[in-house]
């Protein structure tokens, strides 16, 4: 008997919730200062600036500073607002879809563990993942503020493991090297039938590490979406089956 190993791999943001959660928690900074008008609070510039002198995990980090020394942002107001995201309905039914039809469900995300953890939680779907790749992240003890500690840093000892050899995934954590890590730690050899699904620029990488048996789910009108309309050159590097979506509802369809 030939044995399958069937993986549904998931970005999180823009793809599991419909929202960035990073500057998702900006509403508690926006509700403080009677703001309701913007979606995104305005940070001082050196901490934007962060994003292009280092990473995002980086500028992150200092948003958390600046919250908790500023506003006093304590553990249960960042809780408390991630609470409200809602996963959708058709999301939820696809994710239990592939839970339920045997595949292993993994998260691949530049957030960190919290926020998914959390969110996952909330919604009822935490325990369907065997695995989250990101950012491990904790609240200090005294001040509770967030700290993020950046992937590439956790694996610096296997730093060229995690090279992207793209150049697009973002400096933080390349996301192909982390799928074909996943797979070679727990595949047995056996044969793979493989499912991603993304929308970012850093959701290319993993495209390329599938097969032509394999489904690559690209969300429509966003920026993944884009770079393959554009750029025909990168287009052709891939290899599976390419299928856009709007909402979990047309994912599923591919399976009925």
């Amino acid at each position: 008997m030939t044995f399958e190993y069937k993986l549904a791999a998931f970005d999180f943001d823009h793809t599991i919730i419909d929202v960035n959660s990073d500057t998702f928690i900006d509403r508690i900074l926006l509700r403080i200062n009677n703001d309701s008008s913007k979606k995104t609070y305005e940070y001082p510039r050196e901490i934007e600036d962060l994003t292009k002198s280092l990473n995002w995990t980086h500028r992150m980090n200092a948003v958390f500073d600046y919250m908790n020394s500023k506003y006093s942002i304590k553990k249960h107001d960042i809780i408390e607002c991630l609470h409200q995201i809602e996963i959708s309905d058709p999301m939820k039914n696809l994710l239990r879809f592939l839970h339920s039809n045997s595949y292993n469900l993994i998260i691949i995300s530049d957030a960190n563990s919290i926020f998914i953890e959390e969110i996952l939680e909330k919604n009822g779907l935490f325990n369907l993942f065997s695995k989250i790749y990101t950012n491990k992240a904790h609240f200090c003890d005294q001040t509770e503020c967030l700290k993020v500690q950046p992937f590439n840093e956790e694996f610096n000892l296997n730093k060229e493991l995690f090279k992207c050899p793209t150049q697009i995934c973002s400096s933080n954590i390349c996301k192909g090297s982390v799928l074909l890590r996943h797979l070679e730690e727990n595949s047995n050899g056996c044969d793979k039938k493989l499912v991603y699904v993304g929308d970012g620029y850093n959701d290319y990488c993993p495209g390329l590490r599938l097969s032509e048996e394999d489904f690559y789910f690209v969300r429509d009108r966003h920026s993944l979406s884009r770079l393959l309309e554009k750029r025909i050159d990168l287009a052709k590097n891939i290899k599976s089956q390419v299928f856009k979506w709007v909402d979990g509802d047309d994912i599923l369809k591919k399976f009925n």
